[in-house]
């Protein structure tokens, strides 16, 4: 269950309507939120269930156990999500779903650890809203302690009935 400081209610209706299973969504606490600056801090539990991260094998002293970046990416998906929902009223169960649309930057600095949680800062860079789409550019980094682990610049696009084109 997504802990946040919205009411547990509308948190459950986010994860039960989310347009992917509860396993493809990774953020676990939501713990600052400012819809005016566009700014969420999140945490992640590094020890939990992540796919990428679960099917790592081989000899640790030559690859070691670690949040993999296809997991990191599904992490900034994640809070983009989170921006569309709570801070521009994109609920999934009204039709809207989100894709990423360009990595503009994106800057694996370490290894995440297993064990210590990630801390996730997404900031809204630039923000436009039509009325049934929305574009958002944003500013990610996570962190473990004090090392920057990822850093990206990346845009999504939130969309209403969408419909893939013939």
């Amino acid at each position: 269950m997504l802990k946040a400081p919205w009411p547990a209610a509308e948190c459950k209706h986010f994860v039960d309507t989310f347009f992917y299973g509860p396993g493809a969504f990774l953020v676990d606490e939501v713990t600052f939120a400012d819809p005016d600056d566009g700014v969420l801090q999140a945490r992640v539990d590094t020890t939990r269930h992540m796919h990428y991260t679960a099917e790592q094998r081989g000899d640790e002293k030559l690859h070691p156990r670690h949040v993999n970046g296809g997991d990191l990416l599904t992490i900034t998906g994640n809070l983009g999500c989170l921006h569309a929902y709570f801070f521009h009223g994109c609920r999934w169960d009204e039709g809207w779903v989100g894709f990423g649309a360009k990595i503009y930057r994106a800057d694996f600095k370490n290894l995440a650890r297993l064990g210590p949680p990630l801390i996730c800062r997404s900031v809204e860079m630039q923000k436009k809203r039509l009325t049934d789409r929305l574009i958002v550019r944003f500013d990610f980094e996570l962190k473990q302690g004090d090392k920057l682990i990822y850093a990206s610049e990346q845009s999504a696009i939130f969309t209403k009935d969408f419909v893939i084109p013939a």
